[in-house]
């Protein structure tokens, strides 16, 4: 019985990691095409959703390692999303789960915050290190919508 369990769990992480490679190759398209979103405010309202769940694991460690290439790729500090994430943890997401019944609310400001606080975590660090300071465009804002309406069909 033992085998049939682990041969599901197997090839439930095989389509996950299939997915996240999917996922790459998209990730590296939004260079290309601007107007494509990385799917950052997806990804990161993946995590929050699915944080204290176990079964989630090697899918939320494929979460996070997504969020890494997206780091490398656009020029954001290596690794800081774990100093957003931690703050956000912390001291931002109880709050707006609490304050918000509505799902759709939750997501929307999940992924706004993401956005924002992820940047200015960039911009902070950036200043202090003495970095090129990142860019916040108009494009963040469509970026922000079109992960809120794919995250409202997929949560």
């Amino acid at each position: 019985m033992k085998v049939e369990g682990e041969q599901n769990i197997k090839y439930k992480n095989f389509k996950y990691f299939f997915i996240f490679l999917l996922l790459i190759i998209y990730e590296s398209l939004t260079s290309i095409y601007l107007y494509f979103s990385p799917l950052f405010g997806v990804a990161f309202y993946f995590i929050i959703k699915h944080i204290y769940d176990k079964e989630y694991i090697f899918r939320l460690l494929l979460a996070f390692l997504y969020i890494f290439v997206i780091e490398i790729d656009k020029g954001f500090i290596p690794l800081s999303f774990l100093l957003f994430f931690t703050i956000y943890y912390y001291f931002i997401m109880d709050k707006i789960e609490r304050f918000f019944n509505e799902k759709n609310y939750k997501i929307f400001f999940h992924i706004l915050n993401a956005y924002i606080g992820y940047y200015l975590i960039n911009l902070i660090l950036a200043y202090l290190f003495d970095f090129e300071l990142p860019s916040f465009d108009i494009k963040y804002f469509f970026y922000i919508v079109t992960d809120f309406l794919i995250a409202v069909v997929l949560f």
